[in-house]
């Protein structure tokens, strides 16, 4: 087993919606990857000799942009990210050279070592995103951890998460507002909620929101 020092990642969750952004490859992996990007809103264009059916089929679809031939230099030029999915390390190591070159965020399916930022693991319920990241070294645990922890996220959770935005946008920017929207997962209202008691939940809510307005 080697000794070297795996470098930890920092999980972030990018918004890129409506950003250009340039996967290179068009097999299984690769089309994986482009409906996660495509769910993300970005403005996809995907270069490969060969496309999957499903690739095409998205092509015709207007969803996104599909180049029928091998990578050349240049391609990434004006893309905000840049996905690798080929089993050719050449022409990952090509789109490596060329993305830090003009400071561009690169991801290469199954070369940790050529990659800027790596892929968790992502299951959703509803608002709820559960991603589990092992810096790229076992994929396959990675799956399963968030098979797992995607089963403990029931429909009172993504309740919570949905009332917990409702609520970010209506009430006033004061002190006592963090107070209200921690109590959504304490056993007060959050507790309560779960258990069925739901009309102990609300008057409790009610009363902290009602507090909330006379402390403005």
């Amino acid at each position: 087993m080697s000794s070297a020092v795996t470098a930890i990642d920092y999980p972030v969750c990018l918004r890129l919606q409506g950003k250009r952004v340039l996967l290179i490859g068009a097999g299984s992996i690769a089309e994986g990857r482009a409906l996660q990007l495509l769910e993300a809103g970005v403005r996809l264009r995907v270069i490969a000799p060969a496309a999957t059916d499903t690739l095409r089929h998205l092509a015709t679809e207007g969803r996104l942009e599909l180049v029928e031939r091998a990578y050349v230099p240049g391609d990434v030029a004006g893309h905000a990210v840049v996905f690798v999915a080929t089993d050719d390390r050449r022409v990952s190591l090509a789109v490596a050279e060329e993305t830090r070159a003009l400071g561009i965020w690169l991801n290469a399916a199954d070369e940790p070592d050529l990659c800027d930022f790596t892929l968790p693991s992502v299951g959703r319920r509803g608002p709820i995103t559960v991603a589990v990241s092992t810096a790229g070294l076992a994929p396959a645990l990675a799956r399963t951890l968030r098979r797992q922890l995607v089963e403990q996220v029931s429909r009172h959770h993504v309740r919570l998460a949905r009332l917990s935005g409702w609520l970010r946008e209506r009430l006033p920017r004061t002190p006592g507002r963090s107070r209200v929207l921690r109590l959504l997962v304490e056993d007060e209202f959050g507790g309560r909620l779960a258990r069925g008691q739901r009309r102990d939940a609300w008057a409790r809510l009610r009363t902290e929101i009602e507090t909330l307005g006379e402390t403005r």
